[in-house]
């Protein structure tokens, strides 16, 4: 499977290691960060794959998930519009919180659905196979 790498933006360095190895052993690749002033300086360097779906947690150090969507959104509008967020909480549903996002993902997280997300939007570089 070849596709644009998932991004992790997660400030629990056991959750990130957990997503990072669940994903990794489902083939995909995986970049991460610890909060999304981290995130925003990877997608800065021009050696880092664009990410191909990203998932997000909203409260972080440093800079939130909601600081990250807003920065996201100005510094690079074209990622923002086509990459496919899903946003990481135990409390939030995006309805009540008027951010646009793909999908929210409840924690603790049910593996499966994580498996059909990726499944679904991990961009391919791949030719369709027919």
């Amino acid at each position: 499977m070849t596709c644009k790498p998932i991004f992790i933006v997660e400030d629990d360095a056991g959750i990130r290691s957990s997503l990072q190895e669940f994903f990794e052993a489902e083939g995909y690749p995986v970049s991460l960060a610890a909060h999304g002033q981290a995130a925003l300086d990877l997608l800065e360097k021009s050696s880092t794959p664009k990410p191909g779906l990203i998932f997000l947690d909203l409260m972080m150090p440093v800079m939130d998930g909601f600081t990250f969507l807003s920065e996201l959104e100005q510094k690079h509008p074209i990622i923002f519009a086509h990459t496919p967020i899903f946003l990481m909480s135990a409390r939030a549903n995006t309805q009540q919180l008027n951010i646009k996002t793909t999908g929210l993902v409840k924690k603790p997280f049910d593996l499966e659905e994580l498996s059909r997300i990726a499944a679904r939007y991990c961009v391919s570089s791949a030719p369709p196979l027919s």
